[in-house]
């Protein structure tokens, strides 16, 4: 599953990025779930897909009192969100996975995917996984960024190759038969650490899972 040519589908290279620059990609939450979060009623149980060092769950189980689960690869990166739950007592659970392969056998209530790099097929699979492991009515939050943030003028940051660009229109297919689906082609300016900071182009998508 992990590409050869690309160190960064392996946990190695992200393991020395975390050790290096802690936090990598800051510590306040990811600013589009802040501003989703008033959608998840209280006590939710929430996952994130490739959640780093777990800002964004840490902040859910802080601020709103959610039982929260970081998942990665990288043990570096998961290390400081166990850190943090430790050291501030937060409800917020880590555990070491690759979401290409990962098959859990529970479900949430809402499920967490911000700039996660993966190849078209991987996406696929990634899109099937949220929908599996989400319960009946809940909620899917997730961020990428889109095509446009190569070619157009915007802060070098993310991806560097098309492949792992996302699409709106892949994403509104994906969540086309959802309960609630809004996915939108956004420009923003993001400030969420040392590598995420600047103009980008983003798609983003608020997705309410089918009742059974």
């Amino acid at each position: 599953m992990s590409d050869p040519s690309r160190p960064s589908s392996h946990p190695e290279f992200w393991n020395v990025r975390y050790e290096r620059d802690e936090p990598l990609f800051g510590a306040e939450p990811s600013a589009f779930v802040e501003g989703q979060a008033h959608r998840l009623p209280p006590q939710s149980e929430i996952v994130e897909l490739g959640a780093g060092e777990g800002r964004t769950p840490a902040w859910l189980a802080r601020e709103h009192g959610h039982h929260a689960t970081a998942v990665d690869f990288s043990e570096a990166a998961l290390a400081t969100a166990r850190e943090w739950a430790t050291a501030e007592g937060l409800a917020l659970d880590a555990v070491q996975a690759d979401v290409r392969t990962w098959q859990p056998d529970r479900r949430w209530d809402a499920a967490i995917v911000t700039f996660l790099q993966l190849r078209p097929k991987e996406r696929a699979r990634l899109y099937r996984l949220l929908k599996a492991i989400v319960r009946p009515g809940g909620w899917i939050f997730a961020e990428w960024f889109r095509p446009a943030h190569l070619s157009g003028d915007y802060d070098r940051m993310g991806p560097s190759r098309m492949d792992r660009m996302v699409p709106a229109d892949e994403v509104r297919r994906a969540f086309a038969d959802e309960r609630h689906s809004c996915v939108e082609a956004v420009d923003v300016d993001l400030h969420e650490g040392p590598h995420l900071r600047g103009a980008a182009a983003v798609v983003r998508a608020t997705v309410r899972t089918a009742a059974s």
